[in-house]
């Protein structure tokens, strides 16, 4: 399996991230991860990381995150398992 992540400079951030990733395995686009930051009433919290399915001729996101993880591989490894990229041919 060939996993790719490649920065994604012109889709919007989540509220306080610094980064979106395009994630492509075998050549095919299977959605992003990315980090953002809860606000808390005064600040941004830590830096945590989400994931999305999303693929070409998709109008909606299949299954997307919140914050949930807390760091980009175990984002990326989340995304692997619920599209089951494992087995993309």
């Amino acid at each position: 399996m060939n996993v790719k992540l490649s920065k994604d400079p012109d889709h919007s951030t989540w509220g306080g991230g610094n980064v979106i990733y395009r994630v492509a395995v075998n050549g095919t686009w299977i959605g992003w991860v990315g980090d953002g930051r809860h606000w808390r009433g005064w600040r941004y919290g830590g830096r945590r990381w989400w994931a999305c399915w999303r693929q070409d001729d998709d109008t909606a996101a299949r299954w997307c995150s919140d914050l949930d993880y807390l760091t980009r591989a175990v984002a990326l490894d989340a995304l692997l398992v619920i599209t089951d990229a494992r087995n993309l041919a």
